[in-house]
């Protein structure tokens, strides 16, 4: 279901789904990256700085992992519907994060939504 007036953009190739996986996940694994503990290591104290990164970081790589997945197994099955169109404009939504990113493939900038005001 989509708001009124919003737009409602193509959805991707595979390629385009893979390439906007690739930018999310590696921008999300650097930002986990100052979270990983060395075998041994004692676990980050709860609750505090280090560990909610770290849950934050799990929790959205968990969130694309399943949009990705919905979105593939829709553009597979040759009729994608509104499962997919949900799952793209999400993914879009979270890529909108690094809209200044110059990594961001080119492409993507066209399909982000509007920032807020």
């Amino acid at each position: 279901m989509t708001e009124s007036g919003s737009v409602q953009h193509p959805l991707p190739t595979r390629d385009q789904v893979a390439a906007l996986r690739d930018f999310i996940d590696g921008r999300t694994y650097a930002a986990a990256a100052v979270t990983i503990r060395l075998k041994g290591e004692p676990p980050h104290a709860p609750g505090s700085a280090l560990a909610r990164v770290a849950e934050v970081n799990g929790a959205l790589y968990d969130v694309t992992c399943r949009l990705y997945r919905r979105l593939y197994e829709q553009l597979d099955s040759g009729h994608p519907g509104p499962v997919a169109q949900a799952s793209w404009d999400a993914l879009l939504t979270i890529a909108a994060a690094w809209r200044e990113d110059p990594e961001l493939p080119s492409w993507v900038n066209g399909l982000l939504p509007a920032e807020p005001r």
